[in-house]
């Protein structure tokens, strides 16, 4: 297994644990959670993975987004990451890569 391969690996697991943590405290760990899959969308668009690294990059947005509107003042900065996350791989796929689409703030 290469460094890569290592590194998404960790970015998977990662997921897994804040996802378990996430359901039994959302309040405490979805932010984790957003954070891992943003991290786990940068590892699998490293690696060519476009589509899961748009579903990944995806769910992060749409959890921040969940949070920014609760506390705007806390969230709307990892909102902005996670959207600027989410464009690298749909960059990288294309305009046939369909896949996840981000809504704009406010819908």
């Amino acid at each position: 297994m290469g460094r890569r391969e290592d590194a998404l690996a960790s970015a998977q697991e990662a997921v897994e644990i804040h996802r378990k943590l996430a359901r039994s405290n959302p309040a405490a760990f979805l932010p984790d959670l957003a954070t891992s899959l943003n991290n786990l969308g940068n590892r699998l668009s490293a690696l060519g993975r476009q589509k899961e690294a748009m579903a990944s990059a995806q769910e992060a947005v749409d959890i921040h987004r969940h949070l920014a509107q609760s506390n705007p003042s806390a969230f709307l900065p990892d909102l902005a990451t996670s959207l600027n996350n989410l464009g690298a791989p749909l960059l990288r796929a294309g305009p046939a890569g369909g896949g996840a689409r981000s809504r704009p703030a406010g819908r």
